[in-house]
């Protein structure tokens, strides 16, 4: 990593606690309130987007059986994302490259062929674990030991994300990403960019800017869902050159892209 891009996102402040965290804390939060905002503002489903949603479903048996039951199966937690954070940090003590590398693999699992193929999103009920794991991955790729970890996310999200969960959560996002765990100092010093810009913040429209939102929403649905069915076949006849793509940093979906 470069000093002069990544330095100031490893800084503490009083507390000990890196920039990198609340900058994180911030960037999938305001992701999981989009996510959260889209669903709240979609429009009552046609009959022939819905025979789209039964096609998917069809296809997508197989990834709901982990990815669904594994990040949207459990009780979602209540702790706002930063305090979460801010939790771990305190029964953990890992720097401040474990965040910024959480980050990176979220950006690989969100458009990776398992979870669009089982609708996974950073959204309420999945933010916490996909941070968690994202977390602990990050960690463990930096050098530190999660040997005394095994309470570490139970006791941060109050009860809600149980210790025997995480063996599997690990497993689903690793095979998501095809175990890409490896970041180079080019990736690593963009998504610290990233996280100095911020979340995209939407700016002020009018009254017609809504309605061709509305519109769009709902010849999104459909296209949603023809990229759910393609996805699949896809993940059949993943090739090696997209495994080897350890650097590529594809942004999360709502915030990122702007």
């Amino acid at each position: 990593m470069s000093r002069a891009v990544a330095g100031p996102l490893m800084r503490e402040d009083g507390r000990g606690i890196p920039r990198s965290l609340p900058l994180l804390a911030a960037l999938v939060e305001a992701e999981a309130q989009s996510a959260a905002a889209a669903a709240a503002a979609r429009p009552t489903d046609s009959g022939l987007v819905r025979a789209f949603r039964r096609r998917c479903c069809c296809c997508a048996d197989a990834a709901e059986s982990d990815l669904v039951r594994s990040f949207r199966g459990g009780a979602a937690p209540k702790v706002p994302i930063r305090t979460f954070l801010e939790r771990i940090h305190q029964l953990t003590r890992i720097d401040g490259n474990c965040f910024v590398l959480a980050g990176i693999y979220l950006t690989r699992f969100i458009p990776s062929a398992d979870a669009m193929e089982a609708g996974i999103l950073v959204e309420p009920a999945t933010v916490h674990r996909l941070v968690a794991v994202a977390v602990l991955l990050g960690a463990k790729f930096a050098g530190h030991s999660p040997v005394k970890w095994t309470r570490v996310f139970q006791d941060s999200s109050e009860g809600a994300i149980r210790a025997g969960e995480m063996a599997d959560l690990e497993g689903c996002f690793l095979r998501a990403i095809d175990f890409r765990l490896f970041v180079d100092r080019a990736g690593f010093d963009s998504f610290c960019k990233i996280l100095e810009r911020g979340p995209w913040v939407p700016s002020a429209e009018g009254g017609c800017a809504c309605k061709k939102r509305q519109a769009d929403a709902v010849a999104g649905e459909e296209d949603d869902c023809k990229r759910l069915v393609s996805a699949t076949s896809a993940r059949q006849t993943r090739s090696p050159e997209r495994t080897s793509a350890a650097a590529s940093l594809l942004p999360l979906p709502a915030v990122l892209s702007h």
